[in-house]
């Protein structure tokens, strides 16, 4: 099973050193791959998680440059609230400059008043986000030309384009039928958030019943709250189900995962500074990775 690790571009630590720093380091200590969460704009009365966030694209060029191979994601972009060549010609930016090590983690999006910020339709966000997607993949082909329902592009020049071109992976993020349904149908992996290994079970079923034998990877996004000897549970809150304790409590729930058909999680430590984080970060490597290795 593969491991990446979520980057403090949000909350209270998040800044540029310690985005940089949080990926050298989960290189260093043999994690695959490190991400970013996106949000724009949030109302007021929701400041957390995500009030405090450095751009989801932002953060992860910041990454790219502090790292030589890990992989890089976001969990999970909110593809329909954003204009897709502009966003197709960041993403490919970043696939450039770091060599090919891009995962896109894309998802529809849940928050209305998002949306409305932004000045994009809610209502319509699944339809555009396939639309979106298939445009994007049309540019990174090298393809002059696209036409969709409320996109058109004839003759155009977009370089340079991602080094895997159309194939760059993409991950749809997202719990319900309808994230599996893409997933299986036009994507290269499921990335769900919280769920149980149960949940999680019970929707590889459904998407390997979809998928027509293409592969899929099946990953997940979880929130993890490590215990280092003699560390007390703050209990953190956080939607769905968050995996507790000690390390060897932590390695038996991701085995639990692992034999549910989990082949790649993202995790999120939960920390209150820097030196937490740090610390969560080399026990996570030391004491739980090297049982999936």
């Amino acid at each position: 099973m593969k491991f990446g690790l979520l980057l403090p571009n949000f909350g209270a630590i998040a800044s540029g050193e310690t985005i940089a720093a949080s990926a050298r380091l989960a290189e260093a200590r043999g994690f695959d791959s490190v991400w970013t969460t996106d949000h724009v704009l949030m109302p007021a009365d929701m400041p957390e998680p995500y009030g405090n966030l450095i751009e989801s694209l932002v953060a992860l060029t910041i990454a790219a440059t502090a790292t030589e191979v890990v992989g890089l994601g976001t969990s999970i972009i909110v593809m329909p609230q954003r204009e897709p060549v502009l966003l197709a010609k960041q993403l490919a930016g970043i696939d450039v400059v770091s060599g090919g090590r891009l995962i896109l983690g894309a998802g529809v999006g849940w928050l209305e008043q998002e949306f409305n910020y932004l000045g994009a339709d809610y209502e319509s966000r699944g339809a555009r986000f396939d639309e979106w997607l298939a445009l994007m993949r049309a540019l990174w082909n090298g393809d002059g030309a696209f036409t969709g329902e409320s996109k058109a592009i004839d003759d155009a020049l977009f370089a340079p384009r991602p080094p895997r071109g159309r194939e760059t992976p993409v991950w749809i993020g997202g719990n319900s039928s309808y994230a599996i349904s893409r997933a299986a149908e036009i994507a290269d992996g499921w990335h769900p958030v919280g769920l149980t290994p149960a949940e999680l079970s019970d929707g590889l079923a459904e998407l390997h019943s979809r998928s027509d034998g293409r592969t899929v990877v099946a990953s997940l996004r979880t929130n993890i709250e490590l215990l280092a000897e003699g560390e007390s549970a703050q209990g953190y809150s956080a939607p769905g189900h968050v995996p507790r304790g000690s390390p060897g409590e932590v390695v038996a729930e991701l085995e639990a995962y692992r034999d549910a058909g989990l082949e790649y999680a993202v995790i999120w430590l939960f920390h209150e500074s820097w030196d937490e984080l740090e610390a969560k970060i080399n026990l996570f490597a030391e004491e739980v990775l090297p049982h999936f290795q």
